[in-house]
């Protein structure tokens, strides 16, 4: 596996925003975008715990103990305090996985060892503090746990992936209007108790 560099997407261009209260059973209308990669507009050239814990707001504790593998552009992450996000880079989390491709790839885990040769490199010159935006994709249980964070904050969507969304959330429809001519809309959800 060769390591890859984020692709040089545009900086963060401000998109029609739109906002949803929906009942939390349409929280899994999400889930395959979750494990496609949502974008997200995130302050870049700060390390992974900066975006997970202070950008997203997920507790300290939830991150270093419930989230156990993370892959940042394709490169297992053992450090969230050295890993340092670009724009565009390709965020994937998980919870524990099963057997022996999930002891290895776990963050600090005994077998973290035999991928040393493929773990994310830790950047050693000064990152740029600027807006952008990064892929951030969830699996298993974090696409429940971390989902309605997520959406709380907002995703970026293009028509395309909006149009195939509205399709199985009927809110979606009556709000999104002559809005659909945009090239991405930021979408912010909150879910009703």
């Amino acid at each position: 596996m060769t390591p890859s560099t984020p692709d040089q997407s545009p900086r963060f261009i401000p998109a029609v925003r739109l906002n949803l209260q929906l009942p939390t059973d349409q929280l899994e209308q999400f889930f395959p975008l979750f494990q496609r990669g949502v974008t997200v507009p995130a302050t870049i050239g700060c390390s992974l715990k900066n975006l997970l814990c202070h950008q997203l707001a997920i507790p300290e504790e939830y991150v270093s103990e419930r989230i156990t593998t993370v892959f940042c552009d394709n490169c297992p992450v053992d450090d969230f305090e050295k890993t340092i996000i670009r724009n565009g880079s390709r965020i994937a989390l998980s919870a524990a996985m099963p057997g022996l491709v999930g002891a290895t790839m776990r963050r600090g885990g005994y077998y973290a060892a035999l991928r040393q040769g493929i773990s994310h490199l830790m950047q050693t010159a000064p990152a740029v503090v600027e807006d952008g935006s990064v892929t951030l994709k969830l699996f298993n249980l974090l696409m429940t746990e971390l989902g309605p964070n997520l959406l709380a904050h907002g995703i970026l969507l293009k028509t395309e992936e909006l149009l195939v969304l509205r399709q199985g959330i009927p809110e979606l429809k009556y709000n999104l209007g002559a809005d659909t001519d945009q090239d991405q809309t930021l979408l912010a959800v909150s879910f009703l108790e």
